[in-house]
């Protein structure tokens, strides 16, 4: 009895522990944006924010705005509407890797092809963390779900 007991405590502890594991994975998340300020423009004090719409298909949209307003702005940055760049990612463990461009949009005719790569990390408190290019600077992306 002692040992079904000991067993069975066992069990359910190992149960546990995966499922906490499991629960705290990091992951995207696809009812929303994330959304991160990536630049600015001194002279008009203007700030540069980077919409990040990620689809399980593996693709991902991004959209580069002025303004912090993602309830207005998610209204019309989507896979069937406006966006700046197309692209696909890839996770493996919580590393991320994104590739897109602006190929196929109507930015390019007034950009040019501009191809953008980022490298990074899925937190778990609905935070992304990216390199772009070969620059250096980290930025973080925080998740805005949608109503």
């Amino acid at each position: 009895m002692k040992q079904a007991f000991i067993l069975l405590m066992l069990f359910m502890a190992t149960t546990f522990l995966a499922h906490s594991q499991t629960e705290h994975q990091p992951t995207l998340l696809y009812d929303g944006m994330y959304i991160g300020k990536t630049g600015s423009v001194a002279a008009a004090n203007i700030e540069i924010y980077t919409y990040l719409r990620f689809y399980k298909d593996g693709t991902v949209y991004q959209q580069a705005v002025s303004s912090y307003d993602p309830a207005a702005i998610s209204k019309w940055f989507r896979q069937d509407k406006t966006f700046s760049q197309k692209g696909m990612y890839k996770i493996e463990g919580t590393n991320i890797i994104i590739q897109m461009d602006n190929k196929n949009t109507e930015d390019i005719k007034l950009e040019g092809y501009i191809k953008t790569d980022y490298k990074g990390f899925i937190k778990t408190n609905n935070q992304i963390f990216l390199v772009r290019d070969k620059e250096e600077e980290e930025r973080g992306f925080t998740f805005f779900k949608e109503e």
